[in-house]
């Protein structure tokens, strides 16, 4: 049990060094990660021009960090950086004129700065427009996984309506993303098909609002997705899986059908990690896409940030969107949550408090 602490610090109260739990590298697929991380101490460097520290708050864990630490994401690992994408805290110092001297002191969602230290620590650096100040309502829980799952959800939807969806696919839909996806697609009218590896999320899921769940392990599976996308008429499919999944679940869709792919998830050493039918492609029309939010926070303005920040917000208030916690945990124990969310990701989010008291 861990209780976070909430007090701000600023000017001379700075310490000099930092507590986090860094990637200790190592190719190898074999390895639990428990051995891929390890915690550390080093100094906090001087901000730079358009950059904030943050007292961190909370930290949960994401795919994306799991993929990180094996050295299959999109940026490569960086032995001995701080981990985690994205967390909440408090601005403490700020080099970025006058709205970072407006988030000193306030609460606020942060996402790590590609390629620098993460949020797995006492303290994180980030660019002020990567920091989204937060509502009252929230926890720090909600406030710390604010940016990756909700925002992500949020811009799938709005993605699948600029392409005209009238339903939607979402595999790997017990996730946060994919609950996400199935509650704010419902507010617009978008039917959505899930499709679940396990049986024990079929049931919460259609409770959840979902149109259809199709659990992937029955004999029937393709034949069920492909009358439900033809009945409902789903031409958009929200890829988390990729790898085979992909061509596999478009064989089932309509003709001008178009793939999003967010994430990875399939268990695949290949290092490309995916794959499309080129009959699907040249014959029926079919279209696969890409999604990364860094993409999406680097070329919109700041106006689009923060309008989609208070959406997000707006739906946590209204109990639209919650996120699933399993378990709040500090740097002494976070390993033993860290190796339970690597195989029961839809059990809910494990939350790291960096600043904690242990009880």
């Amino acid at each position: 049990m861990t209780q976070s602490t909430t007090a701000s610090v600023s000017g001379n109260n700075i310490p000099k060094t930092n507590k986090g739990i860094a990637l200790k590298f190592n190719p190898s697929a074999d390895i639990p990660f428990n051995e891929r991380i390890e915690l550390t101490e080093k100094p906090i460097p001087e901000l730079e021009t358009g950059q904030v520290l943050i007292k961190m708050l909370a930290s949960p864990i994401n795919p994306s960090d799991l993929v990180y630490l094996m050295g299959k994401y999109g940026l490569p690992p960086q032995d001995g950086a701080y981990a985690g994408f994205e967390g909440a805290g408090i601005v403490v110092a700020a080099n970025a004129g006058m709205y970072g001297r407006w988030l000193i002191g306030k609460r606020v969602a942060i996402s790590a700065e590609p390629g620098r230290d993460g949020a797995w620590a006492q303290y994180a650096i980030t660019r002020a427009n990567l920091c989204l100040p937060v509502r009252k309502e929230l926890t720090d829980a909600q406030a710390a996984t604010l940016i990756v799952n909700p925002c992500t959800s949020v811009c799938l939807v709005d993605r699948a309506k600029q392409l005209g969806a009238k339903a939607i696919v979402l595999n790997a839909a017990a996730s946060q993303v994919g609950k996400g996806v199935i509650r704010y697609a419902k507010m617009h009218n978008i039917k959505t098909i899930a499709t679940v590896r396990s049986q024990k999320n079929v049931e919460a899921l259609e409770k959840l609002g979902a149109d259809a769940v199709l659990l992937t392990s029955d004999d029937d599976y393709l034949k069920k997705l492909k009358d439900t996308c033809h009945q409902l008429k789903a031409r958009v499919l929200l890829d988390a899986v990729a790898d085979i999944d992909t061509p596999t679940v478009m064989s089932c869709m309509p003709k001008h059908s178009t793939a999003i792919v967010y994430g990875r998830l399939t268990e695949t050493q290949h290092p490309i990690g995916g794959q499309f039918s080129v009959a699907d492609v040249i014959f029926r029309n079919h279209k696969v896409e890409g999604f990364w939010l860094a993409t999406y926070f680097g070329s919109a303005k700041p106006w689009q940030v923060l309008s989609l920040s208070r959406k997000v917000q707006q739906l946590f208030a209204e109990g639209i969107f919650d996120t699933d916690i399993f378990g709040e945990y500090d740097f002494h124990n976070f390993t033993e949550g860290l190796e339970h969310y690597a195989i029961n990701k839809s059990d809910g989010k494990v939350i790291l408090h960096p600043n904690a008291v242990s009880l």
